[in-house]
């Protein structure tokens, strides 16, 4: 197997946190079924030795072989905010929730950061709360399904802590379902891993790639309309006619996080996770990561 020479910062990874260094490669297994394969992306521009971008921590992870193809500081935790969607996501699924259910909204869904679409009295079915949750990251709705799944919040994220153990994040911890903890922490690659695991699931990458939704609020004759915080569903890397398809991914901010974004993206049937976290700002996040994937499929090339 050729010996493939990355830039990479100077940290010492621990096979704890599911990250190897083999021949001066790292690999970050993003699923128990991903073993070695011959089959690995080749740089080739050794010239060309990284990126600019404002994102203080990043990484890239070929997704068939785990192979580390770029990264800095992704070993270092951070708040991740509105990432930590996708694993309340998966522990909502766990529970097996009644999407037809009726939940009305109550003042104690009630919270702080972006934009509310759901108000105080309002009937909305679960599924409804679901959307709103993962296309535009309501807050409000995150607390409504956990409520009206009648589990405690307390009780939720230690289940949201148990599914990190069982997906091996040695190095995340969570502290609410919103994200608007700053006690919820990761690492980008602990993120790539979290966020490759909820794209799994067809429930989750359905709606994480909705560029909107409509829905009727029930007790009223009101139209609700969201949309989604990921603009990179309009852009050149979810376009068929330049090779590229965004698979699914998650935003997230906070100003103790910076703006962040986890994304999976296709060029020509290599698919890469990509994580870009505390970028400058909101429009940082997404130029951030255009700029690493651009990187990545000039400099590598997959036989």
């Amino acid at each position: 197997m050729p010996v493939l020479r990355i830039i990479l910062s100077l940290i010492l990874i621990s096979t704890q946190a599911g990250v190897y260094t083999v021949e001066n490669e790292q690999r970050v297994f993003l699923t128990p079924e991903i073993q070695y394969s011959d089959d690995i992306p080749i740089r080739v521009n050794e010239q060309n030795i990284g990126v600019e971008i404002t994102a203080e921590k990043y990484v890239a992870i070929d997704v068939d072989t785990g192979l580390v193809l770029i990264e800095n500081q992704a070993q270092l935790k951070q708040p991740i905010a509105s990432i930590t969607k996708l694993m309340t996501a998966m522990v909502i699924l766990d529970l097996r929730p009644n999407w037809n259910k009726t939940v009305v909204m109550t003042a104690g869904d009630e919270t702080s950061g972006a934009y509310p679409h759901l108000y105080r009295g309002e009937e909305v079915t679960f599924f409804h709360l679901w959307k709103a949750a993962l296309i535009s990251s309501d807050n409000n709705a995150i607390l409504a399904m956990v409520r009206s799944l009648g589990v405690s919040e307390t009780d939720f994220v230690i289940m949201m802590n148990d599914k990190a153990k069982q997906l091996k994040l040695y190095n995340t911890k969570f502290a609410d379902p919103t994200g608007l903890d700053p006690a919820n922490v990761s690492t980008a690659t602990d993120v790539a891993k979290m966020v490759y695991a909820a794209l799994q699931h067809n429930e989750i990458r359905e709606s994480v790639l909705q560029s909107e939704y409509s829905f009727d609020i029930l007790n009223n004759e009101k139209k609700r309309r969201i949309v989604n915080t990921d603009i990179l569903l309009e852009s050149f890397l979810n376009s068929e006619q330049f090779g590229y398809e965004l698979i699914g991914g998650k935003t997230g901010f906070l100003p103790e996080a910076g703006y962040c974004l986890a994304v999976e993206i296709k060029y020509e049937d290599k698919s890469v996770m990509f994580v870009a976290l505390n970028s400058d700002t909101i429009t940082d996040r997404f130029q951030d990561t255009k700029v690493l994937a651009d990187w990545v499929f000039k400099n590598y090339l997959w036989k």
